[in-house]
């Protein structure tokens, strides 16, 4: 099995956009994957990436429209998609969302956070570019209403915003999701559990050869 003092050292970077249904879904698998197994002190860090930059962003478009012109696939592949997995969202701007997840990954709430947006955007139909929707949000997730105010009502973290773009660019990110494991093992595209699983073991056996790792997986389900 993998030791505590293994998985303190591992982390998992999310690179995501909060309208992209893929990065929805990484989201519930990763959510997943932490419940089910006993890798709870994995590090998971999210890392704000925009699909489109709030300049040239179109709110006026359909979403399966965003999509389909972000993801340059056909219009019917992406409708058949979204319906498959039962996703209906309007569209809206994104920006200030990703604005306030830097101060929630400042005050060490993210996940929270990152769940509740998921969550209001794709289960509650909510649209977040409506300040007191998002601040409803950022409150429930234990953000402070002084700072929650503060960045809804200036540019605040809107350069963390771009640069983590730009970033994730010259790092050769171009599509979503990816996941980078322990800042080595790259993973584009939506990942399975049992593949993150995986890939979790190997990156630890990279990590740590000192380490003894049996059986089929070094991380252990949890006992029911």
């Amino acid at each position: 099995m993998i030791s505590d003092k293994g998985l303190k050292n591992m982390k998992i970077e999310f690179w995501l956009d909060y309208l992209c249904p893929k990065c929805y879904l990484q989201h519930q698998i990763i959510e997943n994957m932490l419940k089910n197994y006993d890798i709870d002190q994995l590090e998971l860090i999210y890392r704000s990436y925009e699909m489109v930059d709030d300049e040239h962003f179109d709110s006026s478009l359909a979403y399966d429209d965003f999509i389909a012109t972000y993801k340059k696939m056909d219009l019917k592949e992406v409708q058949d998609f979204l319906k498959k997995e039962h996703i209906d969202v309007k569209l809206f701007r994104i920006h200030d969302v990703h604005r306030m997840a830097h101060l929630a990954k400042k005050k060490h709430v993210s996940r929270v956070f990152n769940q509740l947006v998921f969550d209001a955007i794709y289960k509650d139909h909510m649209d977040l570019s409506n300040h007191e929707h998002l601040k409803q949000i950022s409150l429930l997730a234990g953000l402070e209403e002084k700072e929650v105010d503060e960045v809804l009502s200036t540019n605040l973290f809107t350069n963390q915003v771009i640069s983590n773009r730009e970033n994730a660019q010259l790092k050769g990110i171009y599509d979503l999701p990816f996941l980078r494991i322990n800042g080595k093992t790259k993973l584009k595209g939506l990942q399975t559990e049992q593949s993150l699983i995986n890939t979790i073991n190997q990156s630890f056996i990279a990590f740590n050869e000192t380490e003894f790792c049996e059986g089929e997986h070094c991380v252990r389900k949890k006992r029911q």
